[in-house]
């Protein structure tokens, strides 16, 4: 009735075999708290992995609450349903009908990713997060959502080793890809956006867990042409369940809401609120918790279910009142022995705790402004494992009206007394959540006793009906939701309504807010804002606002150019050799000069300041180191006394004849036939260039023929 179906029974030894009690007590934990622990841990080695190449701690907490945020709202998101879905499941059980439930798990996974995907559009619209995050973060959240309500079919089948599997693999998929990617890709994307590969990483993780569950519960359950949205029925006639589910998540996560809003929180890239020192200490309150699950874990299934069995079997085959009424007693004694014995057994751990949490915190250097505010957590989340513990009696006992009752009262004093505390002051926080837990409580012990006094008659009574629910509104919802082409058309309208336009440059600057989604602040990583200025207001280029610039004192950069990019030797935008103050060429449309060389005087051949024949782009020579080659002539083809080789100066002039005689490399005559390297006799080809680079009139040339 309340999702809890683990056969454990069968592994527990009626003969005392201790080793044997302990393989089933394994087993308990690693079934009930197994997928929570595999998370923790997964989580920290990627926070550890983190730290090592992720120096900027904002884009360590960038990574850690995104994926916090994407734990919180897909718990509240799916709560509405969980409840419910177990029902739903249980009554086709029950009834005979199995084969309903792959066509509504598939619905229940399209009706629960179409909610959750815009929700994550909704909230992630405008924001300063990039598309890429903003996609990521949304399919993460998608995902995990997906996987609480695949988890509650997993228990109609009772795989659970199946799901630990699919947790495992995962998560080990996440640490490795995580790992992998920081250490060893040389993609720059990756290299510039370090937190966002950490969060790729375990959205393809769970991605993974996800679509295992998904594949063998659609394998493993029957096909059928049922409608896939039947289970929309069920809000109609089990809604106090849908609300149980509601409130309860709410009261466990809005004290955290309360402190984001009123205690010491900061928003973590214009986009996340959040408090990491509270939240540490609820984590880790919580954590403590672990032994009252797992307990009540192997209780309801080894010595309650089966007295609650043959308690109901009396009642449904017209046992005797007096064996129902021996039955029952026996049933609530063993229920209030057992739960009052987690209880002593959960008090002691996490009083324990308590006790030793200072010499903890020293010994480990942890933060001791937690340790009073970690010490009433403890508290507070013993109280609320215990709320948990009682709803889930109360659900076993089909008692809806109790467990709302208990989950509002819950939800409305945590909320509320969260709120008071915080406005008395720091040294108060969290006090308000164990006080509204504590009184919860009290209240869930007062309802079990009602609850075991009117017991028979509540059963009795209720089996004189039969409900026939009428749902029209429901019913025409669910013939639209199954028409085959609404949903790729929905996915469609949500990706329109996202906003699929960039709203960010290129360097990561949200057009609107002007802050970069790379730091998470109103500069770059290099330092600079959205309108290209440090916080000493200069520019990359060295010039303040008023068009000064500090590195050279003057109105021009060291490239020659003003504020406005007019070269002070050319007056124009571009310099001699074509390049403007980007250092962008204007005359090849290239980032290189038409002698393969860049604006800083790189060639794009050799990438040094030398080209392949040993010259800079301003002709210095690199063997001579002046601006004569061996030979005695320059970049340009010519010697100190302004001829070329051919003996004609740079007007075309001939050098007069009796040097000429006396000069064995001047060429009188052309050939027009060519060898197989395609030159002639002369040493030229077809262009007139010789294989040195230097054309007929002498003057070097290079490649640009």
């Amino acid at each position: 009735m309340a999702g809890i179906g683990f056969e454990l029974k069968n592994l527990f030894s009626d003969d005392n075999n201790t080793f044997q009690d302990i393989k089933a007590m394994a087993y308990s934990a690693l079934i009930g708290v197994g997928p929570w622990l595999i998370t923790v841990i997964t989580l920290n080695i990627l926070m550890f992995i983190g730290k090592q190449y992720i120096l900027s701690r904002g884009e360590r907490n960038l990574f850690m609450i995104g994926i916090v945020y994407s734990f919180i709202f897909s718990q509240l998101l799916t709560g509405a349903v969980q409840y419910l879905i177990t029902r739903f499941i249980s009554d086709c059980i029950y009834s005979n009908e199995q084969k309903k439930l792959k066509a509504t798990y598939i619905g229940t996974i399209k009706f629960i990713l179409i909610i959750a995907f815009f929700i994550g559009i909704l909230y992630f619209k405008g924001q300063d997060l990039s598309w890429f995050y903003i996609f990521t973060l949304t399919s993460l959240f998608c995902f995990l959502s997906g996987i609480w309500v695949s988890m509650n079919y997993i228990s109609a089948v009772k795989n659970y080793s199946y799901s630990i599997l699919a947790y495992i693999i995962g998560n080990i998929t996440a640490i490795a890809l995580g790992g992998y990617i920081l250490k060893y890709s040389d993609n720059e994307f990756f290299k510039n956006n370090l937190a966002y590969s950490i969060i790729l990483s375990y959205t393809i993780g769970i991605g993974i867990t996800f679509f295992m569950l998904f594949s063998y519960l659609t394998y493993i359950f029957e096909d059928s042409d049922e409608s896939e949205f039947e289970f929309l029925r069920a809000f109609k006639r089990y809604t106090s369940l849908s609300f149980i589910g509601i409130f309860f998540n709410f009261g466990m996560w809005s004290h955290i809401f309360v402190n984001w809003i009123y205690g010491d929180s900061y928003r973590v890239g214009g986009v996340f609120l959040s408090s990491p020192l509270y939240e540490v200490a609820v984590f880790y309150a919580f954590f403590l918790t672990i032994p009252t699950m797992i307990y009540f874990l192997v209780f309801m299934e080894t010595k309650f279910f089966p007295i609650y069995k043959k308690y109901y079997a009396l009642l449904t085959l017209n046992g005797n009142l007096v064996d129902i009424n021996i039955e029952k007693k026996k049933m609530i004694d063993v229920l209030k022995e057992e739960i009052y014995y987690i209880m002593e057994l959960q008090f002691f751990v996490s009083f324990s705790v308590a006790l030793l949490s200072k010499i903890i915190f020293l010994k480990y250097g942890m933060d001791l402004y937690l340790l009073d505010l970690f010490r009433v957590m403890i508290f507070g989340a013993y109280c609320t494992v215990f709320i948990s513990v009682y709803i889930t009696i109360f659900l076993y006992f089909d008692s809806r009206k109790e467990a709302l009752l208990v989950s509002m009262v819950f939800f409305f004093l945590s909320t509320s007394f969260s709120i008071l505390t915080s406005l008395m002051g720091k040294e108060y926080t969290g006090l308000g959540f164990f006080i509204a837990a504590f009184l919860s409580l009290i209240l869930s012990e007062i309802m079990l006793d009602k609850i075991a006094q009117e017991l028979n008659y509540i059963t009795f009574y209720k089996q004189n009906f039969t409900f026939n629910i009428e749902a029209p509104f429901i019913e025409k919802l669910e013939k639209i939701l199954n028409r085959k082409l609404l949903f790729p058309v929905i996915i469609v309208i949500l990706l329109f309504l996202s906003g699929c336009t960039n709203t960010h440059t290129k360097d990561g600057f949200n057009k609107k807010t002007k802050r970069n989604w790379n730091t998470m602040s109103y500069y770059n990583k290099a330092g600079y804002n959205y309108e290209g200025y440090n916080q000493e207001g200069i520019n990359s280029r060295g010039f303040t606002k008023e068009g000064w610039n500090v590195y050279t004192d003057s109105p021009y950069d060291y490239f020659n150019f003003d504020f406005g990019g007019i070269n002070s030797d050319t007056g124009k935008n571009v310099d001699e050799r074509g390049f403007d103050y980007t250092g962008y060429n204007r005359i090849t449309k290239t980032d290189y000069d038409k002698k393969g060389f860049d604006f800083q005087g790189i060639n794009r051949e050799t990438m040094t300041e030398y080209d392949k024949n040993g010259w800079t782009w301003y002709g210095l020579n690199k063997e001579t180191n002046n601006y004569y080659n061996k030979a005695g002539y320059n970049y340009e083809g010519y010697n100190q006394e302004g001829y070329n080789k051919n003996g004609y100066d740079q007007a075309g002039n001939k050098k007069p004849k009796d040097d000429l005689e006396n000069n064995s490399e001047v060429i009188t005559s052309y050939d027009t036939n060519y060898d197989k390297e395609g030159y002639d006799k002369n040493g030229y080809d077809e262009n007139g260039v010789d294989r040195e680079g230097f054309n007929r009139k002498g003057v070097y040339v290079g490649d640009e023929y």
